[in-house]
């Protein structure tokens, strides 16, 4: 108490032109000084969060507006420590929070003055003024820290004395260094180190640390970044008060006096993550944990926490895997591109995220335009295999009508004759073909009219069918599909029930919503990826995991953060008709739309997608360590700047520049990981099944009568031509003959008159014969007359 009470003396005295002024005695302050609070509330410092990856490695920060890292003092080096205390209180490790040398000598100085033009502040003292502003919260509390009152002069010095006998001298340097401001956004020496000389602060050398420990007592004025020669200035203070104490020797001043500051700052940015190795990965995780509630209760809690808890967030990213599929996407469409890339890996059985790529550089357009008008096609913020909104998955969406299809009983020799041209029954047709033309004929058609034929469920998904998969739906019902791919993994609105999702741009799936079989609704790059993940696990469906944990550390203890881990791993789909699944996706890559850019060197599954117009394509596949998918876009508007000469291609399918990217990705992570060859499902070669079907007898008919008869049955018409006496237009002969069973959707050939024919007198010397009616002669009528076959809804999903 005595000395306490000698200090508020000593701080009266030293004060004493302001004492005066304001009509208080020294004895008076002094009083006061013991009336104040003696315990010293120290707030949690606001620091940067780090985000490491499945190895450990640091790969991206989290900052707010303190950029600050906490270090023990064994990390700071004895020149910077050293530096720091020669100029701001050398009698540190002697005093016990005030100095009373200084005070007197800060008394004498101020009674020449007649005012306080110094107050003996001691490190302790600072430290606690700095204590003081970090824990004010309202701008009146903030003033009353910082404003030149004895009353706060008083508080500081009660304050200081209560740490000395409660901390040692080295805990007080090391808050002390880690909570100071630096300038320049930087707090405290590491972040300071890093900030202005790209070290780490056990690193730096004299000169440097004299330049920080100069900035302490004024960090805007001395700022080396905009006062270079102010700063050189201080700079050279320090080392003139160091060599004054004994600290540097005559060279070492001589030497680095008057020399200029060098700094060696790494890359700015506003948005940390910019500055991150694996950037996408980077906004991924923080928008993630910024939407989760269990990570705070609001918005501004959570970005507290993540911004300035100094958390440790350790990631499912793996390096190998991030640079495969990182390389994948540039080298099949480097950067500067129109066309945006996205890729999403995850591990079936876990849902751990192992990459994310895009083929584009993190960060706002050069132009300052928003994606939908940016010229700038090397930069982007959006993360793109995230944006459900941009891409249509196309014919990788069958996937969930087959699944559907075979949990509803139907097997894989179910046999649809599939016409160029389709019109449901069940089903809105479409009424405008690829090309956005008024379609004449009202129905669903292939990516190549050259499709039509006999299919059953495993070689229509190899050459993803359109009009096949439209009668498939017909029987498995559109609910039931959607069901299936949210039961996957889609999370998109777009897949909910039209009549839940009022609020989903654009509006669910409804009943006789035909197009969406085809893949019109959009769904995020992730989703995809985790529903193929499903069937490559057997049914067992993993939701995306991006993080192992989430550490914050108190005193010298990692504590758990609590955040919204997904849920178990849970069967969604049958063992059996997952791997059924997986059989026919097999051949995909090895017959139909994958071949050859899917084939990988070992077995696995996947399926190609182009959605209608080609305004998107896709590839998803899986072996079973991995699944990945892949989809292409300009994301300016994908309707309105289709795939159309990209890369030299005039249009681009799933099973081209998608099915580059995707094995690409999937070879490198493999050999990369050393991933062994596993083994998966036989792959399935389900032909086609026919069923016996009664020919109708169409001789005698009309030609068109007699198609539409045919037809109207599922079979194909193929019509010759030939001279007779009969009235052009009629049907003289078919084969096979009517009335007779044969296969559904087999080809019947009809034989037609064109008429009969009159020679002139030319004629017998060689004249061409003179033709009744028209002569108009067809090589082969196609069963999709009725229509162009490139209609909305074709989907062109998978061809090529």
């Amino acid at each position: 108490m005595v000395i306490s009470g000698l200090a508020g003396v000593l701080l009266a005295l030293v004060l004493l032109p302001v004492v005066a002024l304001a009509g208080l005695t020294v004895k008076g302050s002094a009083d006061a000084f013991l009336d104040l609070p003696a315990n010293l509330t120290v707030p949690p410092l606001p620091q940067a969060s780090r985000i490491l990856d499945a190895k450990g490695n640091v790969i991206g920060y989290l900052r707010g507006e303190q950029d600050r890292q906490i270090i023990p003092l064994d990390r700071i080096p004895t020149v910077l420590r050293q530096a720091v205390i020669d100029i701001e209180d050398s009698r540190f490790y002697e005093h016990t929070g005030l100095d009373y040398r200084g005070l007197l000598r800060a008394y004498v100085s101020n009674q020449e003055s007649g005012a306080v033009t110094q107050g003996g502040s001691t490190l302790t003292q600072q430290y606690v003024k700095n204590v003081l502003l970090q824990a004010a919260t309202s701008r009146e509390e903030k003033e009353a820290a910082t404003e030149q009152t004895v009353r706060r002069k008083l508080r500081e010095a009660r304050y200081a004395l209560y740490l000395e006998e409660h901390l040692s001298k080295d805990q007080i340097l090391e808050r002390y260094l880690n909570i100071a401001y630096f300038g320049d956004g930087a707090y405290g020496v590491e972040t300071a180190a890093k900030h202005y000389f790209n070290v780490e602060v056990d690193q730096l050398t004299l000169p440097q640390a004299a330049m920080l420990a100069g900035l302490v007592k004024n960090p805007t004025a001395y700022n080396p970044v905009l006062h270079p020669q102010a700063a050189m200035s201080r700079r050279d203070v320090v080392l003139e008060r160091m060599h004054e104490l004994g600290h540097i020797s005559d060279e070492q001043l001589r030497q680095i006096r008057g020399t200029p500051v060098v700094l060696n700052r790494p890359p700015q940015a506003a948005d940390p993550c910019q500055l991150s190795s694996v950037p996408f990965f980077c906004a991924y995780v923080r928008r993630t944990l910024l939407a989760d509630e269990r990570f705070g209760a609001t918005q501004a809690d959570r970005e507290r926490l993540l911004f300035e808890g100094g958390l440790t967030i350790r990631t499912t990213l793996d390096p190998v895997a991030q640079a495969a599929a990182q390389n994948a996407a540039n080298t099949v469409v480097p950067p500067g591109n129109r066309v945006a890339v996205g890729v999403a890996m995850l591990q079936p059985g876990t849902g751990n995220v192992l990459a994310l790529a895009v083929n584009r550089e993190y960060g706002p357009s050069a132009d300052g335009q928003p994606p939908e008008r940016t010229t700038d096609f090397v930069h982007t913020k959006q993360i793109i295999p995230l944006e459900e909104a941009s891409f249509s998955p196309g014919s990788t969406f069958k996937v969930f009508t087959l699944a559907a299809a075979l949990e509803k009983g139907l097997p894989l020799n179910t046999t649809y004759y599939s016409p160029a041209c389709y019109h449901s029954d069940v089903f809105h047709n479409p009424d405008t073909d690829d090309n956005g033309h008024q379609s004449q004929g009202d129905c669903y058609g292939n990516a190549d009219p050259n499709e039509a034929g006999l299919y059953s469920m495993t070689t229509a998904t190899w050459d993803s069918v359109n009009t096949y998969y439209i009668q498939l739906a017909e029987k498995v019902g559109l609910r039931n599909t959607a069901e299936m791919a949210r039961r996957l993994g889609v999370s998109s609105c777009r897949v909910q029930d039209q009549s839940e999702s009022l609020r989903c741009p654009g509006g669910g799936i409804g009943p006789v919503d035909g197009a969406a079989v085809l893949g019109t609704n959009e769904i995020s790059t992730m989703d995809l990826a985790t529903a193929y993940a499903t069937l490559a696990n057997h049914g067992v469906r993993c939701d995306p995991r991006p993080f192992e944990s989430i550490t914050q550390r108190v005193g010298s203890t990692d504590r758990p953060v609590p955040y919204s881990a997904p849920e178990p791993c849970r069967q969604v789909l049958g063992t059996q008709i997952a791997d059924t699944v997986t059989s026919v996706l097999e051949g995909v890559i090895l017959h139909g739309t994958g071949v050859p850019n899917a084939q990988i060197g070992r077995p696995a599954a996947g399926k190609t997608g182009t959605a209608e117009g080609f305004s998107t394509a896709s590839f998803a596949g899986y072996i079973p360590q991995l699944a990945t998918a892949v989809t292409l876009a300009d994301p300016r508007s994908p309707t309105t700047y289709p795939l159309r000469n990209v890369l030299g291609n005039q249009v681009v399918y799933g099973g081209g520049l998608p099915a580059q990217v995707w094995a690409r990705a999937m070879r490198g992570t493999a050999d990369g990981l050393g991933l062994p060859v596993a083994p998966m499902p036989s792959p399935d070669d389900t032909q086609p099944h026919p069923a016996k079907k009664t020919l109708p007898d169409v001789v005698g008919l009309d030609l068109s009568l007699a198609q539409q008869r045919l037809t109207s049955q599922g079979f194909r018409v193929t019509v010759q031509e030939i001279w007779s006496p009969f009235s052009k237009g009629t049907v003289l002969a078919m084969n096979p003959g009517g009335n007779q069973e044969v296969d559904e959707g087999s080809e019947v050939v009809l034989m037609v008159s064109q008429g009969f024919v009159l020679r002139s007198a030319e004629s017998d010397e060689g004249g061409t014969p003179t033709r009744l009616g028209d002569g108009r002669r067809s090589a082969r009528a196609d069963p999709g007359t009725a229509g162009s076959g490139r209609v909305r809804g074709s989907g062109r999903s998978g061809a090529g």
